[in-house]
């Protein structure tokens, strides 16, 4: 394999310390202070106090990106570490001065109309119910202070035990990277060690869910939210009868999944699947790319869709915004990170030359190109919610897929697909199941703390639901090892996942229409101006409409059906 680029950060911050990264933190405190005394200034002018608040944000997230983004790389720098200390200290400030100013905002609605805050509204009514859902300023503080050494602690404790635990000399992410082994034997004693591993671990890992869950539900009555889920829903920029909408379509399509999980079986050898076979590789990996194809690939099938697209993509791999090098020390997955301060990205990747790995530089670097077309925007109308977030990844990796696709041998076919197909099951079938297991827990901790055992038993209760008899054997100890469970900033880390793949897919039918890749743009530049219903709307769909959702996951099952022909 070629040499595997790593990402220059210089344009960033020349290091963690470097005075430029020093003043930004001393900055973001000054205008903690600023916003603080500001907010109860009404001689202030509104869009001044807007701007403040942007300011501090877009510096409060480059610098925190940063020290983050640094320490994923290297896990155990001390340096990396206390930078990242230090920027989780100036947002404890900023979140007592932004408390300030959400009051401050929701008191003066009577200006909302202003000429000069029209692009504002949106932003400005949705501050308003915020504030409506707000505790005295001294409890929010509190909330906030303890937080560092209560539900993020909490978070913390799975973390630490999820990623330091062992079982026959193997870590849990190495057990669950063997999922995808092509030996059976191997996939099932990695699942077996991984269900003892976790059940030796149990009671931390469900002390700490308890501990996050607990929390939400005493916080959220508090601020007077009737369910988490209510207020998942409003910061996720749509309505319960659009979910309602999403999960019906979803429940429908579950027999076309469990068809497509036999189909699997069968072209695996296997009577049926057990959840250790869900990731198990179709066909034989006929081709290996370089990091120079993978590179050829995504410019050429973003280049074919819109020549701005390619541009900004040739601009990413040039200017050395992506790290691609698995090595010691470096963390699994990947992601896109973006630095408003500068206006770039970063794509981290592990790159290992197979399919996969081309079609994530893609799903990422579609990321970043939405990052790219907000840029010029400051943070209170740049920052989107989750369920538009993946609309940019899902639709530049469905260009791959399609272009490595088109010029793929019958033999080298049969892996993409499944590849996609297997992927698609996840967002969709496990996704489900997901929101069933968070939906009974938080039903179940309101009458208290919940014990292992039982929260494997609504696990496999979830799974059965979703996955029926697609699958025999499924996991019941799945919510040890999901860290969305245990984010206490953002419950239900799981319908906005199905909801971006199916978004993405519905617009990605459209492409070949007159003008469509201009509409797209416009899309993807409102997503932090308007609700999710207002941006589909732009491109002529309607999330209310069932064959909106139908659309999306006619893409995913004509190539579920396309499987067949290998049988």
């Amino acid at each position: 394999m070629s040499t595997l680029p790593r990402w220059n950060m210089e344009s960033i911050y020349p290091s963690v310390d470097s005075p430029g990264y020093a003043r930004d933190l001393e900055r973001i405190c000054t205008i903690s202070s600023e916003l603080g005394r500001m907010a109860g200034d009404e001689a202030v002018p509104l869009k001044a106090l807007i701007d403040l608040h942007d300011e501090g944000e877009a510096l409060l997230v480059t610098v925190t990106a940063y020290a983050e983004a640094l320490l994923s790389v290297s896990a155990s720098d001390p340096g990396y570490l206390r930078a990242v200390s230090r920027a989780e200290e100036a947002a404890v400030a900023f979140a007592a001065a932004s408390d300030a100013y959400t009051r401050a905002v929701a008191a003066r609605n009577d200006e909302y109309a202003l000429p000069e805050l029209r692009m504002y509204r949106k932003v400005l009514e949705d501050i308003s119910v915020e504030a409506g859902h707000l505790m005295s300023p001294a409890e929010e503080s509190l909330a906030s202070e303890l937080s560092r050494s209560g539900s993020s602690a909490w978070e913390r404790l799975m973390a630490s035990v999820t990623s330091a635990a062992e079982a026959e000399g193997r870590t849990l992410t190495e057990l669950r990277l063997e999922a995808s082994d092509p030996d059976r034997r191997l996939r099932e004693q990695s699942f077996r060690a991984e269900q003892r591993l976790l059940k030796e671990h149990g009671n931390a890992i469900a002390a700490a869910l308890n501990g996050v869950k607990g929390t939400v539900l005493t916080l959220e009555r508090r601020r007077g939210w009737n369910d988490p889920l209510d207020r998942s829903l409003f910061e996720s920029a749509i309505d319960s009868q659009i979910l309602a909408g999403l999960l019906d379509a979803i429940r429908d399509s579950l027999p076309s999944f469990r068809e497509y999980f036999r189909t699997k079986a069968s072209l695996l050898g296997l009577e049926q699947l057990d959840f250790f076979d869900l990731f198990a590789p179709v066909g034989k990996r006929t081709r290996a790319y370089s990091f120079e194809e993978a590179e050829d690939i995504v410019l050429s099938s973003f280049s074919a869709f819109s020549p701005e697209m390619g541009a900004f993509a040739a601009h990413a791999f040039d200017s050395g915004w992506i790290d691609a090098e698995p090595r010691k020390g470096k963390a699994g997955g990947a992601y896109d990170i973006f630095f408003p301060k500068t206006g770039e990205s970063r794509i981290f990747c592990n790159f290992d030359g197979s399919y996969d790995s081309v079609a994530t530089i893609a799903h990422e670097m579609g990321h970043a190109y939405h990052d790219s077309i907000v840029r010029d925007l400051p943070p209170s109308l740049s920052t989107y919610p989750m369920t538009l977030a993946e609309t940019a990844s899902i639709f530049s990796e469905m260009l791959v897929f399609d272009s490595v696709l088109s010029s793929s041998s019958d033999e080298e076919a049969l892996p993409v697909i499944e590849s996609f197909v297997q992927s698609a099951a996840q967002t969709i079938v496990d996704i489900y199941s997901r929101y069933l297991f968070e939906k009974e827990v938080f039903r179940r901790r309101r009458d208290g703390e919940i014990a292992p055992d039982e929260l494997c038993a609504i696990m496999l209760s979830a799974q059965d639901e979703a996955y029926g008899d697609g699958i025999r054997e499924k996991h019941g100890y799945m919510w040890a090892v999901k860290s969305h469970y245990y984010s206490a900033s953002f419950s239900y880390y799981n319908y906005p996942y199905a909801f971006g793949q199916l978004f993405a897919l519905a617009l990605y039918s459209k492409r070949m229409e007159p003008g469509f890749p201009d509409l797209y743009r416009k899309v993807l530049r409102n997503t932090g101006m308007m609700d999710a219903a207002s941006c589909a709307a732009i491109a002529g769909c309607s999330i209310r409409d069932r064959e909106f959702w139908e659309s999306g996951l006619s893409v995913v099952l004509s190539y579920a059906e396309r499987l067949k022909s290998w049988l």
